[in-house]
């Protein structure tokens, strides 16, 4: 994961877990402001981003996935497939 502001990396690191394949009805995906559960105790929601956003990308063309990770993503997916 890379974040950057005004084109210039400011930070990366590496994302161990996401939300693969659903959100629950009580979180939200949100940009600019926090209206779920916080990600942290030290700040209330919503704790809304006071600048200015110009533009959000969220890029997936390139997941570069190690064979073990690539292998559990697979199982999940196989653990959440239903038969008709």
């Amino acid at each position: 994961m890379t974040l950057s502001v005004d084109g210039k990396e400011a930070g990366s690191s590496r994302l161990n877990r996401t939300i693969p394949f659903r959100v629950s009805a009580d979180e939200t995906l949100d940009v600019g402001e926090d209206t779920g559960t916080p990600v942290s105790e030290d700040y209330r929601v919503p704790f809304k981003f006071t600048g200015t956003l110009n533009r959000v990308v969220v890029d997936l063309s390139s997941a570069n996935l190690s064979p073990k990770d690539q292998k559990e993503l697979d199982e999940q997916e196989g653990a959440n497939e239903t038969i008709d």
